[in-house]
């Protein structure tokens, strides 16, 4: 009877511990999203001559592969509204708004809320949705970014390119952008590991 017991304990064990392993993780928005705010510096480049614009940026990310600490595949956008000041090639003032949507892919630093690497990229592509001078324009849209420790913050500088299909107009923006989130705080131990515990990580 007792042999009989035990046999039955250890079953229900060794089936609890493998369905434990097995299981899904549960998909959460607070482990998956990641975002940043900053600075931008659009220059558009139509009819071979070059408007600076200047501006503010938000750029919120979820992440829909993120299994690994250090790789992730993104949905993002890149958020942001700038100005242009009248010059001699262009003479009035006005604004842009910009709201991207696209697919991004994030090597090392930043790429998840465990990353490990105190350097990381990123890199990825779709479509730009913007307002310029009040008329609505649309253009397929490239991006990369570098993001990296300085001085105990976490930053990105970032860089797009759209072709805007209305106003035939060619836009490179630059952005200096701090990290934000209060996982940043936890995520600086994870980039003093040595090379040593490498087979350990998630």
């Amino acid at each position: 009877m007792f042999m009989r017991f035990a046999f039955l304990l250890m079953l229900e064990m060794l089936t609890t511990r493998l369905v434990a392993q097995n299981a899904a993780p549960e998909f959460t928005i607070g482990d998956r999203f990641i975002s940043s705010v900053g600075l931008s510096f659009p220059r558009a480049n139509q009819n071979h001559e070059n408007e600076q614009l200047y501006g503010l940026c938000y750029t919120p990310s979820l992440n829909l592969l993120n299994k690994h600490a250090d790789f992730s595949v993104a949905i993002a956008s890149h958020l942001s509204l700038s100005n242009h000041f009248k010059s001699a090639n262009d003479p009035i003032d006005y604004l842009m708004m910009s709201f991207p949507a696209f697919i991004q892919f994030n090597i090392g630093h930043l790429a998840t809320h465990d990353f490990y690497s105190s350097l990381g990229i990123s890199f990825g592509g779709g479509y730009n949705f913007s307002v310029i001078k009040s008329e609505f324009d649309l253009g397929a849209l490239l991006i990369t970014a570098v993001h990296f420790w300085f001085l105990n913050q976490s930053f990105t500088v970032g860089y797009t390119q759209t072709h805007f299909q209305n106003h035939h107009t060619l836009m490179h923006e630059l952005s200096l952008q701090l990290n934000i989130g209060a996982y940043l705080k936890d995520v600086r131990g994870n980039n003093k590991i040595t090379k040593f515990v490498k087979p350990f990580r998630k």
